[in-house]
């Protein structure tokens, strides 16, 4: 269950990144996570609040975050690279707001750092800490980009 609940996520992160969010209001604090019961539902609620456009990414990335933490961070086997993957976002789609990379690029790199950390969770299931390390290492390096 947990590793269905990881993986679910991770494909998730790379959903908010990858796909456009829903149109609705524009930015706005708190994120609208508690209006949801789940994660699937806060999710479609950061879409409908902050659509895909050049200044909602970050705010979009903070939503999505908050409802990672609310309702996957603590049932999660490996919770350190679910944080990785919210610094990821969250980065990437600061960088997008701020124009410093192109939305297709920031597409890009969060797929790659969603890869990364889906492979450092698989060496450490099977009991390689090396390998997974690397993999981290791979995310560490997008976020120094």
């Amino acid at each position: 269950m947990r590793r269905e609940l990881a993986i679910g996520l991770l494909c998730g992160g790379l959903a908010a990144c990858a796909l456009p969010p829903l149109q609705g209001p524009p930015i706005g604090y708190p994120p609208p996570v508690a209006r949801a019961g789940d994660l699937r539902s806060a999710r479609i609620a950061c879409n409908e609040a902050y659509p895909a456009r050049i200044g909602n990414y970050l705010p979009h990335a903070a939503c999505v975050n908050a409802a990672v933490e609310r309702f996957a961070l603590a049932t999660a086997r490996y919770p350190d690279l679910i944080r990785l993957q919210e610094q990821a976002r969250a980065q990437i789609s600061s960088r997008i707001d701020s124009r410093a990379i192109s939305t297709h690029a920031g597409e890009a790199q969060m797929a790659e750092a969603d890869r990364a950390i889906t492979a450092a969770e698989r060496e450490r299931n099977a009991a390689r800490p090396v390998a997974a390390n690397e993999q981290i290492a791979r995310v560490q390096a997008i976020l120094q980009e």
